[in-house]
């Protein structure tokens, strides 16, 4: 009945994907890592693994609706955490998040400034899905995709942030994967 669930739950997170509004903007990172799928899991649900290459600190519950803490100075807990929600998984496929954001949140503006995203926190609107494939010859395609980004200058700062990011964090996943 659960494993039923949380398949039903990650289908429903991608066909949601698929159906979003011509207003909405949807985007994908992906990255080829020669590893095993099982290694590339880890290095991404569980704490242990995205401390080895990541975040300062983790704490991941990789359950329906877990929590899914990290930060990247400090320890979980003090301010600049970041909790996301674990909406669905399937082990060694995907996970889905809704993202939270620190108290501190902001990211650059045009000039490189730190800027605060008030309209963009309160929306509450912002999903992730990773997935993992294996697609042979000891390579395995990890993808995050990115939805619910709405319109204006906020959700533009945002969006350019978070493209830039990804491909900054699936780049260092590899090099400590390929590396170990």
């Amino acid at each position: 009945m659960k494993k039923g669930l949380i398949l039903s739950l990650g289908i429903a997170t991608l066909l949601f994907a698929s159906r979003v509004g011509a207003q909405e903007r949807v985007f994908r990172n992906s990255m080829v890592i020669h590893t095993t799928l099982e290694k590339a899991w880890r290095s991404m649900a569980t704490a242990e693994g995205m401390k080895a290459w990541s975040v300062r600190d983790a704490q991941i519950e990789m359950k329906m609706l877990g929590k899914y803490h990290t930060h990247y100075s400090g320890k979980v807990g003090d301010p600049g955490t970041i909790t996301n929600t674990i909406l669905s998984y399937i082990p060694n496929r995907m996970f889905a998040l809704k993202l939270g954001y620190p108290s501190n949140f902001a990211v650059p503006d045009e000039t490189g400034k730190r800027v605060p995203l008030p309209e963009v926190v309160k929306a509450d609107t912002v999903f992730s899905v990773a997935e993992f494939e294996d697609i042979g010859n000891g390579d395995i395609r990890v993808s995050a995709t990115m939805l619910g980004f709405q319109t204006g200058h906020e959700w533009d700062l945002l969006h350019n942030f978070f493209r830039s990011a990804n491909d900054s964090e699936l780049a260092a996943m590899k090099k400590y994967l390929e590396g170990n």
